[in-house]
């Protein structure tokens, strides 16, 4: 006996987030129609944010191999490979349960405690995404005591809250403003106003030595502009014994920079340092030190800079003085004071394109800005991380949660303070595949396997490719991969694995987990004992 099954649906996002979704229809025996409201919610969104099960799919009526159902043959196929030896010393949590169902097919120490890493952002992101809305927006002002005849009288202001995606294309846009306002003198300072979150410049159980070169760990303000850092671009000189070649971007005097780095020829070994000064030098001076070779390709590092606030005045000061606006006094902290002039305000892209700039490279900037925020808006300002760990947790008791078996203290993941369990992240996961206000935005937010973000060269060439989205996490002795698997019958799941406490590269460990993501993904669970076959 064999039926043949398409599962197909379109749907279509508007740009603030809206979904436009279309009927769809199951074919079974030649029969079509409508199905019913709960399934169709379950193939539409399977369908369309996990992806595949387009394809035509057949279904074949066989004897489970070995006398044994497909769920038990699923759990031995896990167990088998989290016995490899790699992890003995390690300790390891997973859970799998089925969004559809509830369901669990597969656990292993799911109530441990393990340090989450990266996937810590899924839970700021759910937070977020839910308390805040997924069209939330951030807003950046230019303001100005009062303009006239082209001189500004007094001050002008700048003040951030919280933009993550914040660059100096934006910022040059403000400047154009002021340009079409024919400013050409400010008399009175640059203020930078980033009172919307307190000062604390990192999170906490972050390790003193996390260095400034990649731009992991950039430094926290309510005023923020282009991951609050500088791209370093370094190449070799024209000849040997030259000093190296060492360009900023953006171009600033911001950065100090002492070049020791030099030239030398192709058969020399060289290697290139870039470091940033500590003690009593300028905080944001970077020496380079060490050689390139003749002819070597550009070398590029993401440098982090202390007091973003400050950056972003100097840019600003910079932009105009090339625009020929003079400015005469200082860049300063302050606060915008009442009965003043907004230039322009810039507005953010919506925060579901944010999450999405977040959980797609893993980037821990945002994150942080993103747990500040939902303090300060839910909560009140300045916005702290401490306030917006309690609206968290809030959160998590809110949807049936034990916050009391776990610790958060951050929202990136980077502390070494979190600690919570595969079943806290299962149950986090399989909540925000029920709600369907947020649910699209938050599936769309995370890395595709084999596709995009940190999976981008994960798990290609198996049954997980297009169809698992999850969140990666990395730290020295941690790896951790979280989210949500279609199986080949297009059922969905949830899964958490967290590896913790190991010596040497994540990399093998990785290669485990995705062998555990390409067994989800071929999956089928037929209680008559039937398998799913794709057929292109």
């Amino acid at each position: 006996m064999a039926l043949s099954q398409s599962c197909g649906a379109q749907g279509q996002y508007e740009n603030e987030g809206i979904r436009a979704l279309f009927n769809t229809k199951i074919h079974i025996l030649g029969w079509t129609g409508h199905v019913l409201p709960l399934t169709r919610y379950l193939l539409l969104f399977g369908l369309i944010l996990l992806g595949s099960c387009g394809k035509p799919v057949t279904v074949e009526v066989t004897e489970s191999l070995e006398g044994r159902s497909p769920l038990q043959q699923l759990r031995a196929e896990i167990e088998t490979i989290l016995s490899d030896s790699l992890l003995a010393p390690s300790n390891v949590g997973m859970k799998v349960v089925s969004a559809i169902t509830g369901e669990t097919l597969y656990e292993n120490n799911a109530e441990k405690l393990y340090h989450p890493a990266s996937t810590m952002k899924l839970i700021t992101a759910a937070t977020a995404l839910v308390k805040l809305k997924p069209n939330y927006r951030f807003h950046t002002t230019l303001y100005a005591d009062s303009i006239e005849a082209g001189r500004v009288q007094g001050n002008i202001y700048l003040k951030g809250r919280g933009d993550p995606l914040f660059t100096t294309h934006n910022l040059e846009a403000m400047v154009r403003q002021l340009v079409q306002l024919h400013v050409k003198e400010v008399p009175g300072n640059i203020v930078v106003d980033e009172t919307y979150f307190d000062d604390i410049r990192r999170g906490a159980g972050w390790m003193w030595d996390d260095g400034p070169i990649g731009g992991y760990y950039s430094h926290l303000s309510a005023l923020t502009i282009n991951h609050n850092g500088v791209v370093v671009k370094v190449s070799p000189g024209a000849a040997i014994g030259n000093p190296v070649r060492v360009q900023l971007n953006p171009s600033t005097q911001y950065i100090e920079v002492v070049n020791e780095a030099t030239t030398i020829a192709p058969l020399e070994k060289a290697k290139l340092h870039i470091e940033r000064q500590t003690g009593h030098v300028a905080p944001n001076a970077i020496t380079l030190r060490g050689a390139m070779t003749i002819g070597q390709a550009e070398v590029q590092r993401h440098v982090d800079i202390v007091d973003p606030a400050l950056y972003c005045g100097t840019l600003l000061k910079e932009m105009l003085g090339q625009n020929e606006i003079t400015v005469q006094g200082l860049i300063q902290h302050g606060q915008v004071p009442d009965n003043v002039t907004e230039i322009v305000d810039h507005t953010s892209p919506p925060l579901f394109i944010v999450v999405q700039e977040m959980n797609k490279p893993s980037d821990n900037l945002s994150a942080e800005l993103l747990l500040k925020t939902i303090g300060s808006e839910i909560k009140d300002v300045p916005g702290t991380s401490e306030n917006g760990l309690h609206v968290i947790n809030e959160f998590l008791t809110e949807i049936g949660l034990d916050t009391t078996q776990s610790t958060l203290a951050d929202g990136s993941g980077v502390s070494r303070y979190n600690l919570l369990s595969a079943s806290m992240l299962t149950s986090l996961l399989a909540y925000m595949f029920q709600d369907f206000a947020v649910m699209p935005e938050y599936l769309a937010s995370l890395p595709i396997a084999g596709v995009d973000g940190t999976l981008s060269r994960r798990m290609k060439g198996t049954a997980a490719e297009g169809v698992l989205r999850a969140k990666t996490g990395t730290m020295r002795g941690v790896t951790t991969l979280a989210g949500y698997a279609m199986t080949s019958d297009c059922e969905i799941l949830t899964f958490a694995m967290l590896m913790n406490h190991y010596v040497g590269s994540s990399y093998p460990r990785r290669a485990l987990q995705d062998k555990i993501g390409n067994a989800l993904a071929r999956f089928s669970q037929r209680r008559s004992n039937t398998t799913i076959k794709r057929t292109d």
